[in-house]
């Protein structure tokens, strides 16, 4: 490049010179030595103001700043060797020609290279073309970055903002965003980047809400906290995650509630391994507890959490790892004893609806009596507090999972009623995206490997909420229990699956098939299965069973007031369930749930396999011969 500028300088110089005479036969030679003045200073000026430091390819609009200086250096020098050496013959307008010719030269030949790497040698054609959704700072960085790439084109930018539009930023021009549509077809766009990393959440969802009616791949670049915090990096594109799509606020953490319960306390959590079991452990280890104490009886959900949190664990927390089974009320005693518990966050459950539902006594044995062992061995060993975490299918179940919760809920009612040394209260919430069995992760896979989806009903309609932030409202809710509440957290509206199914299909850049659409030639066609609901299942979920509602110090937290048993009633209620669990007596355990969680009723599709196995029970009972005391 400094060959190239040695060349370049004195060729300026010359076009100059026939420029000011207006003709190419003067004898602009006699200034030859001008020529060698202008050519050395030139380059000499350019590599003292680092132009020769920039990579050509990369070159951007501040590398013509050097090219400037060193073009007017040289001009000058021109000027002053003319001065100096009183050569009258030199036009004094010939440095200022030099100067603007000398700059388009210089500068042009770098643009040339650039466009070089950039157009003719990358090939345009060769890339896929994309539109940018934000024409900010942060697009304007992802523009640069993906033009570098190998992969992306970006074609068009697209902003709400009015006053951008028509605007052109690296070469890219802006457009409206009620155009979308037209881009899309006109541009050939099958995928759009998403930088608004300064949107508001309820922005955010808007946007995806309406990019999600076009069957385009929707990414996005990281969220804005995690921009400033050096998290992560403006060209770090991922993938959109469903949470994006509800739109919920995040109201700040009232840091107070969060620490009342866990800061230098011991604190243990049952189902650790679980989603919600898991995500709470991590925001109870921020907190800085003087022991965490993770219980769960799957070796590999315990694993996996234990080498996660491992390494974030503080020199003044100690980190406690026990297998164990909820039905072992010794094992769960000895542990709240052995290692002074205070506060326990009770999250071991089997809520998975149809598995449930199939496995009726396994899921009454673990929640109802599982939640018996664990409010006993707190109260025996005077836990501070101890908070359930339930579920929205307690509310009018239609299922045993539903119905096991709120016998849970009424077990953890009745313990409070009695106790004066631990508060017990109960946290009340919807389903928590990409939890085990939920359905966006199934969702997720059957897209991705080509469907079909499978929906249970076009109508049906769910609550969602992200796991982080249910564990940190759980938290919050449990601090203000004084005994007895049952807290309930704003899940905000519900979603419908259907819609849900159908934007993320659209979002992952491909099309939903209708009688209209049996096929696309751009875009690969998934089906939408409706298959029915499944044994147990509601069309709609509720939060609450009456109508008296009322608020909390946390606008995202509510209390309700809602009927419960006493504790003899709840003792007796126990005994049964587990005796009959223990005898295999379907019928008596059923009967027992009907008997005493209001709404519910043995859904019939459970009824022939229930009785099925209640028979051959009786069947084994009746066939058995009991030993003599005289028989080894």
């Amino acid at each position: 490049m400094m060959l190239a500028d040695a060349i370049l300088l004195p060729f300026a110089l010359w076009i100059a010179l026939v420029l000011r005479y207006g003709d190419l036969r003067s004898d602009v030679w006699v200034f030859w030595w001008f020529f060698l003045a202008g050519s050395l200073s030139g380059v000499f000026a350019l590599y003292q103001f680092g132009l020769y430091r920039a990579v050509v390819r990369y070159i951007g609009p501040s590398s013509m700043v050097p090219v400037i200086q060193g073009v007017t250096a040289a001009a000058i020098v021109l000027s002053l060797s003319a001065f100096l050496t009183k050569t009258s013959s030199f036009p004094r307008s010939a440095p200022i020609i030099f100067w603007f010719i000398a700059i388009l030269l210089v500068g042009g030949s770098r643009i040339a290279v650039r466009a070089y790497f950039y157009g003719w040698r990358n090939n345009y054609l060769t890339k896929e073309p994309i539109a940018i959704y934000g024409a900010g700072d942060s697009g304007a960085q992802l523009a640069i970055t993906l033009v570098n790439g190998s992969d992306y084109m970006p074609v068009c930018f697209i902003d709400d903002n009015r006053k951008l539009r028509k605007n052109v930023i690296h070469g890219i021009r802006v457009y409206d965003s009620g155009h979308i549509d037209r881009l899309v077809e006109n541009f050939g766009i099958r995928q759009i980047f998403l930088a608004v990393p300064s949107a508001t959440a309820e922005q955010r969802s808007n946007i995806l809400n309406r990019l999600a009616v076009l069957p385009i791949q929707v990414q996005t670049i990281p969220s804005f906290d995690d921009l400033i915090s050096g998290r992560a990096a403006v060209n770090q594109v991922r993938e959109v995650e469903i949470g994006d799509l509800l739109g919920r606020e995040a109201v700040p953490a009232d840091q107070d509630l969060l620490g009342a319960s866990i800061t230098d306390k011991s604190v243990m959590v049952t189902g650790a391994g679980g989603s919600i079991g898991s995500e709470l452990c991590r925001k109870i280890l921020s907190l800085n507890p003087t022991q965490l104490v993770l219980y769960d009886n799957s070796e590999f959900a315990l694993f996996t959490i234990e080498q996660e949190l491992r390494p974030l664990c503080s020199e003044s927390t100690e980190l406690i790892v026990l297998l164990g089974s909820i039905m072992n009320k010794q094992h769960l005693s000895t542990i709240m004893d052995g290692f002074n518990v205070q506060t326990v966050y009770h999250a071991a459950a089997f809520k998975h609806v149809p598995m449930v539902e199939s496995n009726v006594i396994e899921g009454v044995r673990n929640n109802v009596v599982g939640t018996w062992n664990v409010a006993n061995a707190a109260g025996d060993n005077k836990v501070e507090e101890l908070v359930l975490i339930s579920s929205d299918k307690a509310v009018r179940p239609t299922n045993v999972m539903g119905a096991t919760k709120r016998l849970a809920e009424l077990i953890i009612q009745a313990f409070a009623s009695q106790s004066e040394t631990t508060k017990f209260c109960m946290v009340r919430f919807g389903n928590v995206l990409r939890s085990s069995g939920s359905v966006v992760p199934m969702f997720e896979q059957q897209v991705v490997s080509g469907g079909p989806v499978t929906v249970t009903h076009k109508d049906a309609t769910r609550y969602f909420m992200t796991t982080s932030e249910a564990a940190e409202l759980v938290i919050q809710a449990g601090s203000m229990g004084k005994g007895g509440e049952l807290f309930v957290l704003d899940m905000g509206e519900p979603v419908n699956i259907n819609e849900l199914a159908t934007k993320m299909i659209h979002l992952h850049g491909k099309a939903v098939k209708s009688e209209d659409t049996d096929q696309d030639e751009y875009r690969e066609v998934i089906e939408i299965d409706y298959v029915g609901l499944r044994p147990g299942e509601k069309l709609y979920e509720e939060l609450i069973i009456g109508q008296v509602i009322s608020g909390t110090q946390h606008p995202k937290i509510m209390m309700a007031d809602e009927d419960f048993l006493p504790f003899e009633e709840i003792t007796d209620i126990c005994y049964t369930l587990q005796t009959a669990c223990d005898n295999a007596d379907y019928m008596t355990v059923i009967k027992t749930l009907e008997t005493h969680v209001s709404g519910y009723a043995m859904f019939s599709s459970i009824a022939d396999p229930v009785l099925a196995l209640d028979n051959a029970r009786k069947k084994h009972e009746n066939n058995v011969t009991p030993f003599s005391k005289n028989e080894d």
